[in-house]
């Protein structure tokens, strides 16, 4: 049985998805020869079955769930997938397929989940591109566009290259890249993923809505909560025509059916948390290359 479980969701992203598989295995995600450990990728009713041609490990798994069968929203098909196909006892959420990881991701969760069982860990959020992929769309950056920029950079011998090619996501304060409303590689342990009752499946628009902040701020608020930033880790958003990055008012329409599930308007969720800042990888010095200098 794996230690750990990546449930990674897809969607018509034949493009991006082996990128970011890639960078969810090794060699791209770096000291973790010892761990065993799975990737789950769902293909969530894309009308073209995605494939993974050139990724031969045997710990990749695809689940298909056809176009009939699958709902436009990726909770339910999380949910599902955690419990009928992810057998690691530490619980791994990429909700986009299209977002590729930074270097240490996958060690950093298991080391703060193996001291800390009751910990939440997440990581930051980049787009890729000049600027918010809502913003840089208009202004003409595309597929084409991207591909260039990633042909620009070594990213596939150092993840960490993608930093400089990338800008802080919408998830995060303008202000202060700490503070951030949800995150793309959250990390839990299977108890407190069902303790606490994986993704709210009454999200049901395409993308998912709000339901990625909705379970980000149920555990960052749970009670005697232990939530750990994992700084300097990172996931790095693909342009790829998805429902939140393509559709302006798709946030606005999103928060009416927040206030519908829940009974309540969604607010910035207001929490305590601890960085870890990964010095025993040499993480801080990334911190102090990359991420400070555009903090200011």
């Amino acid at each position: 049985m794996p230690e750990l479980s990546i449930v990674v969701v897809t969607y018509k992203m034949q493009r991006e998805a082996p990128r970011t598989i890639f960078s969810l295995l090794p060699p791209a995600q770096r000291l973790i020869d010892d761990l065993d450990y799975e990737l789950v990728v769902v293909d969530n009713g894309s009308p073209e079955p995605l494939t993974l041609e050139g990724i031969p490990r045997s710990n990749v798994h695809l689940v298909r769930i056809e176009p009939g069968k699958a709902s436009v929203s990726p909770a339910v098909c999380i949910n599902q997938v955690v419990r009928q196909h992810a057998s690691g006892e530490l619980i791994l959420i990429c909700v986009d397929g299209a977002r590729l990881a930074s270097s240490h991701l996958v060690r950093r969760t298991v080391d703060v989940l193996a001291r800390h069982p009751d910990a939440f860990t997440y990581v930051a959020s980049r787009h890729l591109g000049p600027k918010l992929q809502m913003q840089s769309v208009r202004e003409g950056y595309d597929q084409t566009a991207e591909d260039l920029l990633l042909d620009s950079v070594p990213w596939r011998t150092d993840l960490d290259e993608l930093y400089n090619i990338s800008v802080w996501a919408g998830a995060h304060d303008a202000n202060n890249p700490l503070l951030q409303n949800e995150s793309n590689a959250f990390g839990l342990t299977r108890t407190n993923w069902d303790r606490f009752g994986g993704y709210n499946e009454g999200f049901s628009r395409p993308g998912g809505g709000l339901c990625n902040l909705e379970i980000f701020s149920r555990m960052v608020n749970r009670k005697d909560a232990l939530n750990v930033l994992l700084w300097g880790e990172c996931t790095f958003h693909q342009v790829h025509n998805g429902a939140a990055t393509s559709h302006a008012g798709y946030f606005g329409e999103s928060l009416e059916e927040f206030r519908g599930i829940t009974g309540e308007n969604y607010r910035l969720p207001s929490y305590r948390f601890l960085a870890d800042l990964g010095e025993d990888f040499g993480r801080l010095q990334k911190l102090k290359q990359v991420l400070l200098p555009q903090a200011r």
